[in-house]
């Protein structure tokens, strides 16, 4: 996780900086979609997200989930595999008064039309998400009831880095257990 926080910080100026993919499975399937991460701790990586979505869903049906980071730009990779898991709510409301106002607003946007959906494409009118965002910009508003913290603690991550016309690509595996974490090289 210390190699992985340092990766980050690295890439804190390089698009897509601490973005990730977030691939999960489902009673529907596997499903990938890209997340903001908002901290990176000794044991996890942490993003936002409201409830019921498919990241929720999903986490209820399978709590294994694996991730991707990418930073082209840095020659760099890094794929964790591990568990995802619902944090508690005090540490939701913190983080809440830390995001971004746009971010908290279409929290609040989620939490009137989550509700709503129904079939299974979930889809909404046309308008929908605007309309709901622009009804709460005037309210300053704790976070809303469906708004959840995820953590996903790997038990296995890959660093990946790119060759140069000189040298080949390489990639280090990290297996956690209860001792630590053991590294060894893998093929690219």
């Amino acid at each position: 996780m210390e190699v992985l926080a340092t990766w980050l910080a690295e890439a804190r100026d390089q698009p897509p900086g601490w973005t990730m993919t977030l691939a999960t499975a489902g009673a529907d399937g596997p499903r990938a979609r890209t997340v903001v991460v908002t901290a990176v701790d000794e044991r996890s990586v942490r993003f936002h997200s409201s409830a019921p979505t498919g990241k929720t869903v999903d986490l209820a049906a399978d709590p294994r989930a694996s991730a991707v980071f990418h930073w082209p730009a840095l020659g760099r990779q890094a794929v964790l595999t591990g568990l995802l898991t619902e944090l508690p709510r005090a540490l939701t409301e913190e983080a809440y008064r830390t995001r971004p106002r746009q971010l908290q607003l279409v929290a609040w946007a989620y939490e009137d039309i989550l509700p709503t959906l129904t079939g299974p494409d979930h889809a909404i009118d046309p308008g929908a998400v605007e309309s709901r965002f622009a009804a709460h910009a005037e309210a300053a508003e704790e976070a809303p009831p469906s708004w959840t913290t995820l953590a996903l603690t790997p038990t296995r991550i890959d660093f990946w880095r790119a060759g140069t016309a000189d040298t080949p690509p390489a990639r280090t595996r990290f297996v956690g257990s209860e001792r630590g974490w053991r590294a060894f090289p893998v093929l690219p």
